[in-house]
């Protein structure tokens, strides 16, 4: 039988899934009907961070936009949709994972459902409209999705480099808080 991980992990997890893909997609919303048709940029703190529109058919850094539309579809949708699946399932049932993995996990899970919604409801398309630079080195166009992404792959190389190498104190098959 599965049992699922407790109440306070799992409220966690909802909380930041919510709140994560709600942000990504009401920016994502603004941005279509603020940016997209004016061709302009947006530039806030000078040339550090500035808003520009683009739809991105690839995946990150716009890799694989130039493959068929039929294998962007497999990779990028059905098979993005099998990873977060899986993510989910390790998330809500696995009780000994650390609370920063949890996080980690949680954050890749909701920047990945983020992106997802757009593929599916935007015909394969994914709404970027964020860039950072220094001088001539800028990032390429990313959003909220993105940096939840990123966030999340930066919490598990802490959680696992840096962080403590003893598994959390285990009572009774469940983890504390």
């Amino acid at each position: 039988m599965i049992r699922l991980a407790h109440g306070p992990r799992l409220a966690l997890i909802l909380c930041i899934v919510l709140t994560t893909v709600g942000c990504d997609q009401v920016t994502k919303h603004v941005a279509q009907r603020t940016l997209r048709h004016s061709h302009e940029t947006i530039h806030i703190l000078q040339d550090m961070f500035y808003l520009r529109y683009a739809e991105n058919t690839g995946g990150f850094l716009s890799l694989g936009s130039g493959l068929p539309h039929g294998a962007r579809f497999w990779l990028l949708t059905v098979f993005t949709g099998t990873i977060l699946t899986g993510i989910g399932v390790v998330l809500a049932t696995n009780r000994t994972l650390t609370r920063a993995d949890a996080v980690a996990l949680t954050l890749l899970l909701s920047g990945g459902l983020g992106n997802l919604i757009d593929r599916v409801f935007r015909e394969g398309t994914v709404v970027d409209f964020m860039v950072m630079g220094i001088g001539r080195l800028h990032t390429g166009v990313f959003n909220v999705a993105d940096v939840a992404v990123m966030a999340g792959i930066f919490l598990l190389f802490f959680s696992k480099f840096f962080g403590p190498h003893e598994q959390e104190e285990v009572r009774n098959g469940t983890q504390e808080p």
